[in-house]
């Protein structure tokens, strides 16, 4: 009987499996007839929806419709775009056949283009809010079509550019600003070094002050020193922002930053000056990156950037921040806005990653409930949805936190730079880690339509990876992040002042009481989750707090104390 039974069970499951797997038309033509998988056509086209779909755009994006929308068609009518028309749509799609040195000029065109049509108009020359959030507007818009040119234009204007606002005088707007909107120049930033990437402090390239010929002389003195992945060197930039250690009659004045020309207008390398190509990489092959050594090269003393300090012309270093760690802070801080288009980016992208796997999930069927029924559509499935609608409202939720970053950024002051730098680290590392796993689990919920490059998701995966390590590595920038939150904590505590800044304010009220009858209801109420966050952040800052001073107490130094406790709350 047992025997027996277990053929029958055998049997029943090899016909359930033939009933999903063959399907036994009464009709031999039948196999040729429409079915509802080719006849699809996305739901916002024959549905109706209980909520206005403009309101939600404006709630999401936030700010300067208008102004994307001009973009969007400005793009789309362009040829070097690659647009294509679908059922009376237009698409815009990256051509994947291109050699890198082809997606390198193509971004160059690109750019070319956008600056013909007035796109980067007073991205800045122009000053004030609406000006910034008319360009961050303009970045959101590109960086949607294609990340190697917006990388090439945060390069272009957010770091060479930025430098030049923030870290130069009226000296450096007056000559390089004009020329660099206008791209009459094209710049670069010359940070990262091979041997020092995220380290800036610890950078090996030396700048001496020449007092007979007033100049400066920069020199790259070993292969670790050279300048590595520097985005727009190998191909197109002329200028460059130099980082360098500067020396002044035998003292080291630490990193300072200095603007040296790298190509004349035709293209040709100056002198003194040797530049090689990093290479072919995973992604983002529309960007030049290129490596930088320098040999004796001489520059002009106004070259050097000196909004936080200078070098007279007969040789003196002067600086109204005498401390050199609050000097180093200075001349770095005004650089975390490269920080805010990144985080921005990988929010778009982790939308459209998702976008492209719900729309397949819902066109795409699989499998019947019963046998012989109609095959059920992936979103229906429950498991597909709880891997793919959690993201999707974590990355809405990011959105919000994108604009609140960019209203925080448009509105800086002098005394809010701290706040800024703190807020941009976390939001860059939280997005772009989040935007890689998002992109792997619409890859995955696509199945083998995921693999395809044109379906775009696995092309985005390699162009966006990067975004984890550039301006900053994620697990340094949380590192940053916990020491500005436990700098806070102790302050605070020493001085048994107040909460104020960082977001802290919260442990200056009552603990949170978590209820212990926890219904659904309670569950689902956002005090409730306010609250537990509230409370594990107060609770894992004083356990922190309370290791690293234990450890300092055996002797051991705050900063190898914080290494050693942070690897047990990481």
């Amino acid at each position: 009987m047992a025997q027996e039974s277990s053929i029958n069970r055998a049997s029943r499951r090899t016909r359930i499996l033939s009933n999903h797997l063959v399907q036994s038309p009464s009709d031999p033509t039948s196999c040729l007839q429409s079915n509802s998988c080719l006849s699809y056509t996305p739901p916002e086209v024959t549905e109706s929806f209980d909520f206005e779909t403009k309101e939600m755009r404006k709630i999401l994006d936030f700010h300067n419709l208008e102004d994307r929308d001009w973009l969007f068609r400005v793009i789309e009518q362009g040829k070097v775009f690659n647009g294509k028309e679908r059922g009376g749509r237009m698409f815009v799609i990256p051509d994947y056949n291109q050699t890198m040195e082809q997606q390198r000029e193509m971004t160059m065109k690109r750019i070319e283009y956008l600056l013909e049509r007035g796109v980067f108009d007073g991205w800045l020359m122009k000053k004030g809010v609406e000006a910034e959030l008319k360009k961050l507007a303009f970045l959101d818009v590109i960086q949607n079509f294609d990340h190697s040119l917006a990388v090439m234009l945060g390069v272009h204007f957010f770091l060479w550019g930025g430098a030049i606002q923030f870290m130069g005088t009226k000296r450096h707007h007056d000559k390089w600003l004009r020329d660099t909107e206008t791209f009459a120049l094209k710049g670069c930033f010359s940070m990262t070094e091979l041997g020092h990437g995220s380290n800036v402090r610890g950078i090996e390239t030396v700048t001496t002050y020449d007092l007979k010929a007033g100049e400066f002389v920069i020199n790259t003195p070993c292969e670790s020193a050279q300048k590595y992945w520097i985005g727009g060197a190998a191909n197109h930039a002329t200028h460059t922002i130099v980082f360098s250690q500067l020396n002044i009659n035998g003292v080291n004045q630490g990193v300072h930053a200095f603007i040296v020309q790298i190509r004349d207008e035709d293209g040709n390398i100056s002198p003194n000056i040797r530049i090689a190509d990093c290479g072919h990489k995973i992604g983002l092959n529309g960007v030049d990156n290129g490596r930088i050594w320098f040999d004796n090269l001489r520059i002009p003393r106004e070259n050097l950037l000196n909004s936080v300090a200078d070098v007279s012309p007969d040789g003196q270093y002067l600086s109204a921040i005498k401390d050199p760690d609050q000097r180093f802070a200075a001349f770095l801080s005004p650089l975390t806005s490269g920080r805010i288009p990144i985080a921005t980016s990988a929010v778009f992208s982790s939308k459209v990653g998702l976008a492209i796997a719900i729309r397949y999930s819902l066109s795409r069927r699989v499998f019947s409930d019963t046998p012989n029924g109609p095959e059920v559509l992936l979103l229906d499935y429950p498991s597909h949805q709880r891997r793919l609608l959690p993201l999707l409202a974590k990355s809405y939720a990011m959105t919000f936190g994108g604009n609140y970053l960019k209203m925080i950024y448009v509105n800086r002051t002098p005394g809010s730079a701290k706040t800024l730098h703190v807020v941009s680290s976390a939001f860059k590392a939280i997005f772009t880690w989040h935007n890689m796993r998002t992109l792997q689990e619409c890859r995955e919920a696509c199945g083998g339509q995921g693999l395809k490059t044109e379906n775009k998701i696995g092309h985005m995966k390699g162009e966006f990876d990067v975004q984890s390590t550039f301006e900053g590595d994620n697990n340094v920038l949380m590192q940053q992040v916990s020491k500005a939150l436990l700098s806070e904590y102790v302050a605070a505590k020493k001085k048994n002042k107040p909460f104020k800044g960082l977001g802290l304010e919260h442990m200056n009220g009552p603990v949170p009481v978590i209820p212990s009858n926890l219904t659904s209801s309670i569950l689902r109420s956002s005090q409730f989750q306010m609250n537990a966050f509230c409370l594990r952040e107060r609770d894992l800052l004083n356990r922190f707090a309370a290791e690293v001073s234990l450890y300092q107490s055996k002797g051991e130094s705050k900063e190898h104390a914080f290494m050693v406790v942070g690897m047990i709350f990481w």
